[in-house]
């Protein structure tokens, strides 16, 4: 695609620039205003949702713990099969192995100290800070380049904002 050139700009002077950055500025309060009351309606919602939803957060509770006793209580069935099937779902009892760790550094230093790095995950990810220091051929040679740029960017005066309101 061909690149557009743009021809002039509305703003002619740095007073111009100036009343953008204001009018910026208020723009931004008038967002932040909304953006608020919109959050606090939301609040308001997940609050009485909660609050609607508990009662029946209770109700399922204790039916999970009904349905638990019960079948604990007729374990008996379960000795030949693993699950019983009834016509609104099944209920049944699976072996489930969990590791259990007292202190996650010392069972980490432990499982290096016996060679045991298979059982250790590392996540590994590209220090693109550290890669700055790096000369362009050696950054060429693993793939990788710098790019400068000169960024626009601005600031708004929010005191001055405020004492303009």
């Amino acid at each position: 695609m061909a690149r557009k050139r743009l021809e002039g700009t509305r703003l002619g002077s740095w007073d111009d620039v100036d009343e953008a950055l204001h009018e910026i500025g208020e723009l931004d309060r008038e967002i932040g205003l909304l953006e608020s009351t919109q959050n606090e309606h939301i609040d308001r919602v997940k609050k009485n949702t909660k609050a609607e939803a508990a009662p029946l957060h209770d109700k399922k509770a204790a039916l999970e713990l009904s349905l638990k006793e019960y079948c604990e209580a007729n374990r008996g069935e379960f000795a030949k099969v693993k699950t019983k099937a009834l016509t609104f779902g099944s209920v049944g009892f699976r072996i489930s192995t969990k590791v259990m760790v007292k202190r996650v550094a010392d069972t980490l230093q432990a499982l290096k100290d016996l060679g045991l790095s298979a059982c250790i995950r590392a996540k590994e990810e590209l220090d693109k800070e550290a890669m700055k220091n790096l000369s362009t051929e050696t950054l060429a040679e693993v793939g990788a380049s710098l790019k400068t740029e000169n960024a626009f960017g601005y600031e708004i005066n929010v005191e001055k904002l405020k004492e303009a309101a």
